[in-house]
């Protein structure tokens, strides 16, 4: 396999993997064959996996059987209060139908992706972005290119994601597996190669920040707003004759002006 056949295999797998194991196939599946699926794709893509699948495997053993599996999946995910919710967007806009999802479908539009009549999540969910991610590695020239798409909401939402899971249980097999998500993807985002390099100097040539990408902390490298909120901002403050070069910086780390643009994620 091509190195982005390997990637599209490795984002659909984990997609898979946070479906409910309703059918019995599919638990049996995750709690016997996914770990070392999970670890050839690790091996192959050059992903530091073994803490978070060691982790996964222990976790495993702690799961009885498929409906054990089952119940640990619907606590974290399906039952009220729902301590870790896959519809990522309420991590970014701190609430469920927010910018973030227009941004998606935008997204999802631009990439040419039509949901299926059968499929019942809204855009945001977990599984459905990394099932478009995998699409977007499957094209050879995609509209789109995978980097921008997990842009959109995936690089910000999972590591809160994760948070969430392991608030509530870091005995959960769902623990590990967000954490390697969240590897996995700040992987993809850091170390682009060629193909995405280019494809990223073309877009910045375009300037459409439309879609909602992250701008990066100039200082510690993490994303913490979108483009076009920053983009709002900077025009309203040069408007006003005021300095915008804080607006590089994340709030932690723009000790002076702490506070300034700092969201409430709930």
């Amino acid at each position: 396999m091509t190195a982005d056949e390997i990637k599209q295999t490795f984002w659909l797998t984990l997609a898979n993997a946070f479906l409910p194991p309703q059918r019995p196939e599919v638990a049996t599946a995750f709690r016997t064959a996914l770990v070392e699926d999970l670890d050839e794709l690790c091996t192959a893509l050059g992903i530091a996996a073994q803490p978070e699948l060691t982790a996964f495997r222990l976790s495993l053993g702690r799961i009885p059987d498929n409906l054990g599996l089952l119940v640990d999946y619907s606590h974290l995910f399906l039952q009220p209060p729902i301590p870790a919710k896959l519809n990522l967007g309420i991590y970014i806009d701190g609430a469920l139908n927010g910018p973030c999802l227009d941004a998606l479908e935008n997204a999802y539009r631009l990439a040419g992706i039509v949901k299926r009549d059968a499929l019942k999540d809204l855009p945001d969910h977990l599984s459905v972005q990394l099932e478009t991610l995998a699409v977007l590695y499957g094209e050879p020239d995609p509209a789109l290119s995978p980097e921008q798409f997990a842009n959109v909401c995936l690089v910000g939402a999972l590591p809160r994601l994760t948070a969430a899971i392991e608030a509530e249980s870091t005995a959960s097999p769902y623990a590990p597996l967000a954490r390697l998500a969240s590897k996995a993807m700040a992987e993809l985002v850091a170390e682009p190669d060629k193909k995405t390099l280019q494809r990223r100097r073309h877009a910045e040539r375009r300037a459409d920040t439309s879609l909602g990408v992250w701008r990066h902390c100039k200082t510690c490298g993490k994303p913490f707003a979108r483009e076009k909120e920053i983009g709002i901002m900077i025009k309203a403050l040069t408007e006003a004759g005021l300095a915008v070069d804080h607006l590089d910086h994340c709030p932690e780390c723009r000790d002076a002006m702490q506070g300034y643009f700092k969201r409430a994620i709930k």
